[in-house]
């Protein structure tokens, strides 16, 4: 009897550990390269070389290869004491980088030209040299951003009812939308 209780707990132990185990760091580590959400790819000041991130630069080009439909907007953006020039170093940089990860190689990277996400006088502020240099690195950042509503809207049911009433709706009726005078004042 006590022997059958043995085995039934031992049979229980690994029968819970298989179930509820611990992940381990590496199955974590691959499990978020590939959860981010819009990952950015930060620069060195007044340089081509890629700034220290929390994740790596490959999970970055992995995320964008997977989810490149999903993706509207490649952006990057420079601080105002680096050249147009330079932008233009990094883009082909980040394009010879993320052809190793997309087939397509029709990627279009937008420069923001002098716009600035930290503004001078926020950078001046900085408290030492450090605090700073962290600053100019975010102002000099490659933006990745998907797609909230599909772009591509076909069919005249994907147009508002202001400028399509339907005959089955019971708010077009209400708002009188097949009269002249609602459709004279609301579609343009």
């Amino acid at each position: 009897m006590r022997q059958k209780k043995v085995i039934q707990v031992f049979i229980l132990l690994i029968v819970t550990t298989g179930l509820r185990a611990q992940v381990t760091e590496i199955d974590r580590l691959i499990k978020g390269e590939l959860n981010m959400t819009f990952p950015g790819i930060y620069f060195k000041n007044n340089s081509v070389d890629y700034a220290v991130m929390p994740y790596t630069v490959d999970s970055c080009f992995k995320y964008i290869a997977i989810h490149i439909r999903d993706i509207n907007s490649l952006v990057i953006w420079r601080d105002s004491s680096e050249t147009e020039q330079l932008t233009t170093k990094r883009i082909k940089k980040l394009k010879t980088d993320l052809n190793k990860y997309t087939p397509s190689g029709k990627i279009n990277i937008l420069s923001m030209g002098k716009a600035q996400k930290i503004s001078q006088r926020t950078i001046a502020k900085g408290a030492d040299s450090v605090q700073i240099h962290y600053l100019l690195s975010l102002n000099s950042v490659f933006d990745v951003s998907g797609v909230i509503i599909p772009t591509n809207k076909k069919g005249w049911l994907k147009k508002p009812h202001t400028e399509r009433p339907r005959l089955w709706c019971l708010n077009c009726w209400k708002r009188g939308r097949f009269t002249k005078e609602y459709r004279r004042l609301h579609v343009k």
